[in-house]
């Protein structure tokens, strides 16, 4: 009989790395500590810690600037392998793809969500309201909303979907943002997505989740 495989201490190290960012430690965008402060951290020899950085280069997780330092650009190897097979991809296909993807989990979110999860939803809602006027903190509060509701649908495949898939959304929102195309916030149609969540009514939770992204995909084909 076939014995599992251990982890090897690469693989356990890539994982300790992996932890500190998805418990917010290491946000996107960061620069990771210099490699002697992560040696000492995690107890390890210096080529373990070199390997372990390189496997996560390798699957997008991380990124080496010579002579700047290594940066997260990914909270997770599914994010960070969709983040290099969408690289080049038109921005109105990612987001068609998005639409579908959210419209399914926010009718499953209207017959599975539990008290948890709308209060995860309204509270996000607030707080992208709260940023009305700060179009780069809007857009990661937006992503958050959007997460939430995913996460509201208890559906694992479509929430490992959309995790991969909300950086790249992150990013085309602030290609959107820099060439001046990014729609207004539609808080109103937000909230009648919240609204649908609420009442259980998974019909009206689908029609507002397409209206949500609607105006986004109409602003990119302008």
């Amino acid at each position: 009989m076939r014995k599992d495989r251990s982890p090897s201490r690469v693989e356990r190290v890539a994982e300790a790395i992996l932890e500190e960012i998805a418990a917010g430690r290491r946000p996107v965008g960061s620069r990771i500590p210099p490699e002697p402060q992560l040696q000492e951290m995690l107890g390890v020899a210096r080529n373990t810690m070199r390997e372990a950085v390189r496997a996560l280069a390798h699957a997008g997780v991380l990124e080496i600037r010579h002579g700047d330092g290594v940066y997260v650009t990914a909270r997770t190897d599914m994010e960070g392998m969709v983040l290099r097979r969408l690289a080049g991809t038109d921005p109105h296909d990612v987001l068609v793809a998005r639409r579908a993807l959210e419209v399914a989990a926010a009718r499953a979110a209207a017959t599975r969500r539990d008290a948890a999860d709308l209060e995860r939803i309204e509270s996000a809602w607030k707080l992208r309201g709260e940023a009305m006027t700060d179009a780069e903190a809007g857009i990661d509060a937006g992503v958050a909303f959007h997460a939430a509701v995913v996460a509201a649908s208890h559906n694992a495949a479509l929430i490992e979907l959309y995790r991969g898939l909300d950086g790249v959304v992150a990013a085309g929102m602030r290609e959107q943002l820099r060439a001046d195309r990014l729609p207004a916030w539609d808080h109103a149609a937000h909230y009648a997505l919240l609204t649908a969540i609420r009442a259980g009514d998974p019909e009206r939770a689908a029609r507002a989740a397409a209206a949500t992204l609607d105006a986004v995909i109409d602003a990119l084909d302008q």
